[in-house]
Parts: C-alpha cells; structure tokens; sequence
C-alpha cells in the first residue's frame, strides 16, 4: 500500500514541503534524514592539486680518487654528486665541470741527525713543475729565530736557491712559489737538513671519459622521467692553476635534452687522467666545479 503522505509528495513537492515545515523540528530532520539516505543522495566536489616550481640543484658533492702508476694511464669517475631539476617547466638542463691543477705539497722530513720539526707541514706550492724537491739547511736557530738557506730542483723558478731569516712559530717563506717552513721554537744545530717534495702535474692531464669504470646517471627512487645523458667524450678538462680555486673552462659534460631529466640524479662523471712520469708516488689533488644551468 502507497503511504499517502509519500504519494502526495510525489505529485506535489512544494505542498509536501509545507506540509513538513509544520512538523517538529526533530521530525524534520529525522525526515530528512530518511530521504538522504533511501534515495543515495551525495554531494559532489572536487580537489585540486597545485604544484609550484622548484630549482636546479646540486647537492652534497662526494670526493672521489683515480688511482694509476707513475708515468701511466688511469680512468676512473670524478666527484659524484645528485642533479635535480624540480622547475616542472621540461626545458632540459645541462651540467659543466671545471678544475684547478692537480698539485701536491709534502711535509718536510729531517735528514741524518737533524731534529724533526715540530711543525712539519707546509704552505702550498703554487709552481707548475713536477717532481720538484726543496731543501733548507739550517744556521743556528735559536727558540725558532736564527738564519737558513735553501736550493729547489725547480727549474722554472728563476730562484733555484736563496736565503732568509727566520721568524720563530712563523710560515717562512722558502723561493716565491708558496713553500714555506716553520722551526717553532726549537733550537736547531747549525746544518740539520730538512727536503720536503712538490708538483703540479700537467694542466691537461685529465679528459672526459664517458666509458670509465664507475661513469653512471642514477635516478632517485620514484623518477619516471627519461635520464640525462653524458656529452663531450674525450674533451680536455683543463685546469686554470694551482689553487683549488684556480678553475679552468667549464666544459658540458652532462645535458637533459627537452622534457627528460626531471627529477633527482646521482651524476658519476668518467675521467681518464694521464700522469707526468716525474711524478712522485703521491697523492695529487684539485678542486672540482660544477654547475648546471637551463638548456637543451
């Protein structure tokens, strides 16, 4: 049987609706109620994802080492670090790297009989010639003050020997080219001897090598976009001076063409390094630049 209030509602909604207006308000609701849920009524809306711009970047860069002999061939990757592209703009981007010298400065070793310094380090040898040897003799050194002379196998120089006058608990200088000794201050008998070893390998020891062992693009858990992709194989990677500032020509080494690369990337760039054979059997650092910029 039709429930006549129902069937009136049916044929007369605007009655049905003052009829219920004179309800209490309990009924009302309740009523309401009823019909939202017998009839599956919903409400529909929408939500809305916005997502902003973000940057190029590249983070915390990871030193890495090449190992070769003397006088030989070594490949191997230079310092990885992540690349993100988070701009959501898809106009591709690309990486360059540049370098100082690879340039090595020891620590100076007694000879003979002659008391060790107490300070044995040095400053940095800025010179561009290998297998360069420093040798100081001592006059009498009196709590770290007294006179010295040297002589340095370093030919380009034009100062292969000299002397000078020490200042105690001072980096004094020995030549021009950035060595330097320090006798604290110790008393030193006249003629110890102390040799310490420098050098700068050649400024164009090291190429691009896309094919080296440990050369990879990486990308971050959840990147779906396409990778960048290595350039510039067997491009010259020259450096621009001793200093670990001193970078030479930024060269392209990685590039993201047009909507790849976007995401997080861990960049482990191949390099081929070919050592002096006056090298010493060291280790030889250089500072690493890199930067990224929009562009296919």
């Amino acid at each position: 049987m039709v429930n006549p209030e129902v069937a009136d509602r049916q044929r007369t909604p605007h009655r049905w609706i003052r009829k219920l207006g004179q309800k209490s308000l309990v009924g009302a609701v309740l009523a309401l109620l009823a019909v939202t849920v017998s009839t599956g009524a919903a409400l529909a809306s929408t939500s809305t994802l916005t997502t902003t711009s973000g940057s190029l970047a590249i983070g915390t860069v990871t030193p890495e080492t090449i190992t070769m002999a003397v006088g030989a061939t070594g490949t191997g990757i230079l310092p990885s670090a992540p690349w993100s592209d988070t701009t959501g703009s898809g106009n591709g981007w690309n990486g360059t790297v540049a370098m100082s010298d690879f340039t090595y400065t020891g620590s100076w070793v007694a000879q003979g009989s002659a008391t060790a310094l107490a300070t044995a380090s040095s400053g940095a040898f800025t010179g561009t010639q290998d297998g360069v040897e420093y040798t100081v003799t001592t006059g009498t050194i009196t709590a770290g003050a007294g006179s010295y002379t040297w002589t340095s196998t370093d030919t380009t120089t034009g100062n292969p020997t000299g002397s000078g006058t020490a200042v105690a608990s001072t980096a004094n200088a020995v030549g021009t080219l950035g060595v330097t000794i320090d006798f604290g201050t110790q008393a030193l008998t006249s003629g110890f001897v102390y040799v310490i070893k420098a050098g700068t390998q050649n400024a164009a020891a090291l190429t691009l090598d896309t094919g080296a062992s440990g050369a990879s693009i990486t990308p971050a858990s959840g990147t779906t976009s396409a990778n960048p992709a290595f350039v510039g194989n067997t491009t010259a990677v020259t450096g621009g001076g001793v200093s670990a500032t001193a970078y030479g020509t930024a060269v392209k080494f990685v590039s993201a063409a047009l909507n790849t690369g976007m995401g997080t990337y861990t960049v482990n760039p191949g390099a081929q390094i070919v050592s002096d054979s006056n090298s010493w059997a060291t280790s030889y650092t250089a500072g690493v630049q890199y930067t990224i910029a929009t562009g296919p």
